[in-house]
């Protein structure tokens, strides 16, 4: 399978933060070898760390969430999604469907809340409803009747909501500096991926209570788990629902509700088209698959094996700022969407 250029910077990044470390670290076995007491103190304490973190950690969570998986249908009959008309949205209202869920949609058109809401139900078998609300609005008065009118929604579902997926979201369409996005698209990104997210958690949180059951998956993005220049506005913005959610995990278990944050790196979606799934960016479902079992064992997780792999190198080197191997990452993609946006912009020009 071939590599877009974001992939292949992607693994240069990565090899030029592990290169180095991994380099040193066999220069000084073998030119300290047999090692002082420190020394050897320091290479058990490392290999601890390497075995704990990064093999045994991954291997018990894995083998808890296999001997002991949740029933979804246990937390409700009903999962409402946000931003459920595409991507990775559209894949967990089939993948929750599948497994017998019903499904309310929660998105701004109408032509595609039918269309999604008729193509699970038909294929899956199971009720589907919808509600067309633009997160972005910025008038109050919407938003107000859209939130009384979810409430009556919620209460005249059969079973109940028990699962919340929080997938809605809105990024720069380009990476560019902060100053140069204009005020509409910040404010959008703050509505969207903000507001929605926490009023969404507000509103269902509730209900859930009352039944003693539920659950909650925030769809977050790794570029809030380190700097990530360019994109400074839209990672900030998913770290909000990150720490939300990780701490709502600890505040609602008592109540019988589990929640999760997944921070996935690139996978085909609308803000990464491509035909093709690769390693480093999966077709939504693999996400889906790897993070439900991890409902009520973690508040937080990269869910997708390769993104997980990635997320520690970055986070764990401490030989190399992952901040300025994103910039040069992002600067690419900057100068990518330049030369495109330039191309097409000279092929229209002849057309006319």
């Amino acid at each position: 399978m071939g590599l877009d250029p974001k992939e292949k910077n992607l693994l240069k990044f990565l090899a030029a933060i592990t290169l180095p470390p991994a380099l040193a670290l066999l220069y000084a076995q073998r030119r300290f070898f047999p090692a002082s007491p420190m020394e050897l103190a320091g290479y058990c304490f490392t290999a601890y760390y390497v075995l704990w973190r990064m093999l045994l950690q991954p291997l018990l969570l894995k083998l808890r969430t296999a001997l002991f998986p949740k029933k979804l249908a246990e937390y409700g009959r009903w999962a409402l999604v946000t931003g459920g008309t595409s991507g990775i949205g559209e894949a967990f209202c089939h993948r929750l469907a599948e497994r017998g869920l019903n499904v309310l949609i929660v998105s701004r058109s109408r032509d595609k809340l039918e269309r999604v809401c008729k193509e699970v139900g038909e294929k899956h078998g199971v009720e589907t409803d919808w509600m067309a609300y633009d997160f972005g609005t910025g008038d109050e008065k919407v938003t107000e009747k859209f939130y009384k009118d979810l409430d009556k929604k919620i209460e005249s579902l059969s079973g109940g909501v028990g699962m919340l997926i929080n997938n809605v979201g809105l990024a720069n369409e380009d990476a560019e500096y902060l100053h140069a996005i204009s005020e509409h698209d910040i404010q959008q990104m703050l509505r969207v991926n903000n507001n929605g997210t926490i009023m969404m958690s507000r509103a269902l949180l509730p209900h859930m209570m009352r039944r003693k059951s539920g659950a909650i998956i925030t769809v977050s993005s790794a570029s809030c788990t380190h700097p990530t220049p360019l994109l400074s506005c839209y990672s900030a913005t998913k770290g909000f629902g990150n720490q939300l959610t990780r701490s709502m995990h600890y505040e609602y278990k008592e109540h019988g509700i589990d929640c999760l944050s997944i921070h996935p790196y690139y996978f085909v979606s609308n803000m990464f088209k491509r035909n093709k799934a690769t390693y480093l960016a999966p077709f939504p479902n693999a996400l889906i698959d790897a993070a439900l079992p991890l409902l009520g064992y973690a508040d937080e997780a990269y869910p997708y094996w390769c993104h997980w792999l990635m997320g520690q190198i970055a986070l764990k080197n401490y030989m190399y700022s992952p901040g300025a191997g994103m910039l040069h990452i992002m600067k690419n993609s900057a100068k990518r969407a330049a030369a495109k946006k330039a191309k097409m912009e000279l092929e229209k020009a002849k057309k006319s």
